[in-house]
């Protein structure tokens, strides 16, 4: 039987013991009270036909689900709720629902992205800023090279389709790269089941022969340039977080990814009051030396096993290049080898298709 996008977060929630509350469908799913539950004929009717709509609905909005993001056991098992859900969407078929999503923005790159003479702005956006300086910076080494950021999915301003981090390119594997990049300067605290299921939801929402046909775009011009470069349909999700936000005794000037954090006072270096390492971090030590996530893995080999054009999924710290001899950045203004930073990154783990 399918299910609609209700039934299948309901479904999720019964396997973590917890209720759906009304207002959560609603806010994540768009859904409407008199959609959700009414058994007369002519509802019924009307949700079978709108069942393709509703259960796309799900697959494109469900990484925003606040239970995506919990991090405990599942009332005091020793079953983590992540670990349950991955598991959930595997052994319910749920994976394959994300095939209904198709891109359906016309131009991907209308946007007036530029690699040249960028002003250093520093707001309270702390990822979107880290973001800039990774597409303005554009080689960083063990990533790829940085063609976008903040590349917009949505066709119309109603569609709840966000925006994607970073757009790469893997010089090493030749293959695209969607970079879902998690930062917060006092360490970031989302899931690495988040992270998949975001960046694999806009992974679906993007059309890679865009990048052919667009003509206007600095970061595709250089792209098209690179040595070795070629046009392909194939490519990687890549998980970019930081390892942690460190105090000054901790060393933080050298490891911290951003140092000015305050748009007031962009001049001084400003610290977190405490050394966290980042929730990303956490999860994937536990990925590589133990089995405590082994329904993500699984969850990742059959998103895979699912997309014939996608290669593998990479887990990658991303590292402030303090020790890097490269000249500093000419194309952002105010930019300060003393406050600033190059950038550079470690794949902690690839998960490869084994197609």
């Amino acid at each position: 039987m399918m299910l609609d996008g209700k039934e299948a977060y309901e479904l999720i929630c019964k396997a973590i013991d917890r209720k759906v509350k009304i207002n959560e469908l609603e806010s994540i799913f768009g859904q409407n009270n008199t959609d959700i539950k009414n058994d007369n004929e002519k509802t019924k009717r009307v949700r079978q036909k709108d069942n393709y709509i509703d259960i796309k609905r799900f697959a494109a909005n469900f990484y925003k689900a606040p239970i995506v993001n919990y991090k405990g056991y599942v009332n005091g098992s020793k079953n983590l709720y992540s670990e349950i859900i991955a598991k959930t969407l595997v052994s319910e078929d749920l994976v394959k629902e994300w095939d209904k999503l198709k891109p359906v923005r016309p131009n991907h790159f209308d946007t007036d992205h530029t690699t040249t003479q960028n002003e250093l702005s520093i707001t309270n956006r702390k990822e979107e800023i880290l973001a800039k300086l990774l597409f303005y910076q554009g080689e960083v080494k063990d990533l790829g090279y940085i063609f976008d950021y903040q590349t917009p999915l949505k066709k119309a301003r109603s569609d709840s389709y966000g925006k994607i981090d970073l757009l790469g390119y893997n010089t090493d594997d030749k293959c695209y790269s969607v970079i879902e990049l998690k930062y917060r300067p006092s360490g970031s605290d989302e899931t690495l089941l988040r992270c998949v299921l975001e960046a694999y939801t806009y992974y679906k929402l993007l059309n890679l022969d865009q990048i052919v046909s667009t003509d206007s775009h600095e970061g595709i011009s250089v792209l098209r340039n690179l040595k070795g470069y070629k046009h392909t349909k194939n490519a990687e999700l890549v998980v970019l977080f930081d390892e942690k936000a460190c105090t000054k005794n901790d060393g933080g000037y050298k490891t911290n990814l951003m140092l000015r954090l305050n748009p007031k006072d962009i001049a001084n270096a400003v610290y977190p009051s405490k050394t966290v390492e980042s929730q990303q971090h956490k999860e994937c030590q536990e990925l590589l030396t133990t089995d405590k996530r082994d329904s993500l893995r699984i969850l990742c080999e059959t998103i895979l096993k699912q997309e014939p054009h996608l290669k593998q999924i990479r887990f990658v710290v991303l590292r402030a290049d303090t020790d890097s001899k490269s000249s500093y950045p000419t194309n952002i203004k105010g930019w300060s080898r003393k406050l600033d930073r190059l950038y550079r990154a470690e794949t902690l783990l690839t998960i490869p298709s084994k197609g």
